[in-house]
Parts: structure tokens; C-alpha cells; sequence
């Protein structure tokens, strides 16, 4: 199964041989720590089970 963090989020490098992606689990959540050699980013994007939100007043 491919990571669905294929990109750094800081400088747009591809993760596949220019960094590490490393997927672990908070509850239900799927959490990936990603690190790009391009720009030395370290950072977690969270990919939450379920969003819950309102629709404001138009």
C-alpha cells in the first residue's frame, strides 16, 4: 500500500527517494512523519477518520 503523502509538503520534492515517510496510528487516525532531504522539513500530516464541520450562514 503506497503512503498517501507523495510529495514534501514544504518544497513539493517527490518523498520517493529524496525523503522518509513513516505511517503510525493515534485512535483512528493515520498520522505520517514525513522528512524531505531537499529542504530538511520534518512534519506530520494527519489524515483524520472523520471531519465534522458546519456550513456557515450565506
Amino acid at each position: 500500500m503506497t503512503a498517501p503523502v507523495g510529495f514534501c509538503p514544504g518544497c513539493g520534492t517527490p518523498l520517493g527517494d529524496a525523503g522518509l515517510v513513516q505511517e503510525f496510528w493515534v485512535a483512528d487516525d493515520r498520522h505520517f512523519l514525513c522528512w524531505c532531504a531537499s529542504c530538511s522539513l520534518l512534519s506530520t500530516v494527519v489524515l483524520p477518520a472523520a471531519l465534522i464541520s458546519h456550513e456557515p450562514e450565506h
